[in-house]
């Protein structure tokens, strides 16, 4: 009986081997990554390539963007990363883009730790940040072909834009990054104005008024970073002053992992993080090989955010795009295909 307890015990004992754990722990993490990086080796890269093939192919291929289209951008690199292609598409067709970048993208702490490697920021790093990151919009845009006189800063907080058009509507609202109150940008559209909604909201509708677009484009509300968020509202304030012009969404933040699977893998398609959602479905923008490999040639230019976050960001280069359209029409097209 002793023999058998002694065996037993030294059983229990290789069982909890730490050498055992941390084996077990490798593998895990192994085919974890193979399958957010889509490492075609290993079954899961290879499961989670097929999922992203399949659901793209169940959905339908949205009719050519045609015309004058705005593209709302809460912040620098999202027209690039979702619509990069389509604003190729339409401008090489006849058509006449603008772009309205809400934020300089001067509230990312984790950008203005790196850059400095310190943990406390002070305001001006974040200042010198928007800065940059409206030079990299700036370039990136001109490779896209948008012309510089239709490419405008507004220069409103990053991170703080559901606070401004929610609860600052009037009363300037003061970003815990930069520590101002207004736009302490002098290339804006507006410099010194006011944090405030009323003043975000006018500004747009200048813009909106002066291009007087066909198509707009803007996040869907169903995006999970807030600024995003608050820019859909703001774009169906927009869309109610030109009643001849129909809005299509896009979405960067689609939720966790997404997209998948991580990287550059142009010879992929891009899956929406659901097929439907509330009643209305995704839609495929396929993309050329020349508009392929200029959109990734201007995603290049956000360079203080690729040091990053760029397998992330390079995950949008595929072989299509993604629009939403409103349920409406949905409907529509489905009674006239």
């Amino acid at each position: 009986m002793k023999r058998f307890s002694r065996f037993k015990i030294r059983i229990e004992r290789d069982r909890w081997n730490p050498l055992n754990t941390l084996i077990f722990l490798v593998i895990f993490a192994l085919f974890l990554a193979a399958g957010i990086n889509g490492w075609g080796f290993l079954f899961t890269g290879k499961w989670v390539v097929a999922g992203v093939e399949h659901a793209a192919q169940q959905l339908p291929e949205h009719t050519p963007i045609r015309g004058k289209v705005l593209v709302l951008s809460p912040h620098p690199d999202d027209e690039t990363l979702a619509t990069g292609g389509l604003i190729q598409d339409v401008l090489q067709n006849n058509g006449e883009v603008a772009v309205v970048f809400l934020t300089n993208g001067d509230g990312f702490p984790w950008e203005a730790r790196y850059s400095t490697r310190k943990w406390s920021v002070e305001p001006r790093v974040f200042l010198k940040m928007g800065r940059d990151r409206q030079t990299e919009a700036t370039l990136a845009t001109n490779a896209l072909g948008v012309p510089a006189k239709n490419v405008y800063f507004l220069g409103f907080p990053d991170r703080g834009l559901r606070s401004v058009y929610l609860t600052n509507y009037l009363i300037p609202y003061k970003s815990k990054f930069t520590r101002v109150d207004h736009v302490p940008y002098n290339n804006t559209y507006r410099p010194g104005s006011p944090y405030t909604g009323q003043e975000l909201e006018k500004q747009i509708l200048e813009i909106a008024q002066k291009f007087n677009p066909d198509v707009i484009l803007a996040p869907t509300p169903l995006d999970q970073h807030p600024d995003h968020q608050a820019t859909s509202y703001l774009s169906s304030r927009i869309l109610s002053e030109f009643p001849h012009a129909k809005i299509l969404y896009y979405i960067v933040h689609g939720g966790v992992e997404w997209p998948l699977p991580k990287g550059n893998h142009p010879e992929l398609p891009l899956s929406p993080p659901a097929e439907t959602s509330q009643g209305i479905e995704w839609r495929r923008y396929p993309l050329t090989d020349k508009q392929q490999k200029q959109k990734h040639k201007a995603m290049l230019y956000y360079k203080s955010q690729l040091q990053i976050l760029g397998r992330y960001m390079l995950a949008f280069n595929r072989e299509n795009e993604l629009v939403l359209p409103p349920v409406v029409d949905v409907h529509d097209d489905r009674k006239n295909p």
